[in-house]
């Protein structure tokens, strides 16, 4: 009979098998302006598909450690947080030894890691009634973002004081002190509000009977109308930001439902957004944490 221990490995690695599948399914994903897809590498000129490729199958081993670290904590939510960061500080030294030093993951890392590991905690009490990995139940996922906010309080005031006193600033840095953009932490430590107030139920009221790279490329486009995605402004500032958020809305006023005929037009807008040099990574991001939610809950 299966005891506890290796039932929670068990479903630490059905956790990171639904994390890995999110990362690959938003890595081959087509057309994506800007972005590295199977296609072409975007924006991007240091990287291509097969750096993504590579970069997903070294995060494996981090994706489980998240996960049997919340499936076995007992300890307070805002300690679990700490707790995973040296895991998130290997997983990004693994991700650059596949990626030979290319960063094509580091801020999936850190959302996926969060999400991991609350999604463990939050299912450690069914480890001894379920047979079998459990569906998450809408209950559960409202647990889960409530559990993040626990685990990332005060993360944003942590982690940026005393920028004055450093000599050199990461990206992330100079866009808070510069345009006060908490980033990926401030949608960390408000519990994900964009994919749970509007991402989930969008997906929700997607016709599935659409072609399923359709329906990702639709949460795609949502996602860039309204993320204040920090790699744009560090590629083109504020404006470039603007840009893309108007673009995006025009595609989805134009097109109500994605056909293959819209297609043609999201290539189009990819030759843009490379001749102005913008990746929307941080709705790419998002993307990959709705595509992980949405197996945990057999949508995708």
């Amino acid at each position: 009979m299966e005891n506890r221990k290796e039932k929670a490995q068990k479903w630490a690695t059905q956790l990171a098998i639904y994390a890995q599948q999110a990362v690959l399914y938003e890595a081959v994903l087509f057309p994506k302006p800007g972005l590295v897809d199977a296609q072409n590498s975007g924006s991007h000129e240091d990287m291509n598909i097969y750096t993504f490729l590579n970069s997903s199958t070294g995060l494996m081993e981090g994706f489980y450690e998240f996960a049997l670290m919340g499936l076995n904590w007992k300890g307070e939510a805002k300690k679990l947080f700490q707790a995973i960061r040296p895991i998130g500080i290997d997983a990004e030294k693994a991700m650059f030894k596949e990626t030979k030093g290319i960063n094509t993951h580091k801020g999936i890392i850190f959302s996926l890691g969060i999400f991991l590991a609350a999604a463990g905690k939050i299912l450690q009490p069914q480890l001894t009634k379920e047979k079998s990995f459990p569906i998450i139940e809408t209950e559960e996922r409202e647990a889960v973002f409530l559990y993040i906010k626990e685990m990332t309080s005060g993360l944003v005031s942590n982690d940026f004081k005393n920028l004055h006193l450093k000599e050199q600033l990461t990206h992330g840095e100079k866009l808070y002190l510069e345009y006060g953009f908490t980033g990926i932490r401030g949608e960390a430590e408000a519990g994900y509000p964009i994919l749970q107030q509007k991402i989930l139920p969008m997906i929700e009221k997607q016709d599935k009977n659409q072609a399923f790279h359709l329906q990702l490329l639709e949460i795609l486009f949502y996602l860039m109308t309204f993320v204040e995605d920090s790699n744009l402004v560090h590629r083109g500032g504020i404006d470039a930001l603007l840009f893309v958020q108007g673009e995006a809305k025009k595609l989805l006023q134009e097109e109500q439902r994605f056909t293959s005929t819209t297609l043609f037009k999201i290539e189009q807008l990819n030759q843009l957004f490379m001749e102005k040099n913008l990746s929307p990574g941080g709705s790419a991001d998002l993307l990959i944490i709705a595509i992980f939610l949405g197996k945990l809950e057999n949508i995708f």
